[in-house]
């Protein structure tokens, strides 16, 4: 049987004394789109919450449940999680935990880091614990989620993975 290998296999691990950064694995990730009038009321019926607004993301039932346009959601759970089943027969599913890769920055610095290359104001009042963009970094899409103060995930496309990774680690030398 073939084995899921990662990315950033030969990717050189990043730690110092005031910054993490590493990859996030054991997740499954699921992008779900609606049309009809009560979808999302199917929906959060079936997931038990959903975000207010677009860039938000809420923690329900052990998944991160993100708004990434209208009727448009992205549902992050642990690696053994498939709500597809319940899922198909409310709304379009596309399954997507094997085309991105997870990378975490945890630390003080992290939001310099990630100011150096992605166009958004990271000052702490400014993107706050529980928001999201969609955005670019480096000439490649990513998302990136403030999960704690201190702590960003970002969502990269696999094949873009490791450029992703050395350009953070690179941002990141000066905090070593």
């Amino acid at each position: 049987m073939l084995e899921r290998r990662s990315a950033l296999a030969e990717a050189k691990p990043y730690r110092s004394s005031i910054l993490d950064m590493g990859e996030a694995r054991g997740f499954t990730l699921t992008q779900v789109a609606g049309l009809d009038a009560e979808f999302e009321e199917k929906l959060k019926a079936i997931l038990g919450g959903l975000p207010a607004g677009v860039g938000r993301a809420v923690e329900v039932n052990g998944r991160q449940i993100m708004r990434i346009g209208p009727a448009q959601f992205w549902i992050i759970g642990p690696e053994t999680d498939d709500p597809r089943g319940r899922l198909e027969a409310v709304c379009a599913v596309a399954p997507l935990s094997h085309s991105r890769t997870r990378i975490f920055l945890e630390g003080t610095p992290a939001r310099n880091v990630l100011a150096k290359g992605i166009p958004l104001d990271f000052h702490g009042s400014a993107f706050t614990p529980g928001m999201f963009a969609m955005t670019g970094l480096h000439h490649t899409p990513v998302l990136v989620h403030c999960v704690s103060e201190t702590r960003f995930e970002l969502y990269a496309m696999r094949t873009f993975a490791l450029n992703v990774w050395e350009w953070l680690t690179d941002a990141a030398l000066e905090f070593v």
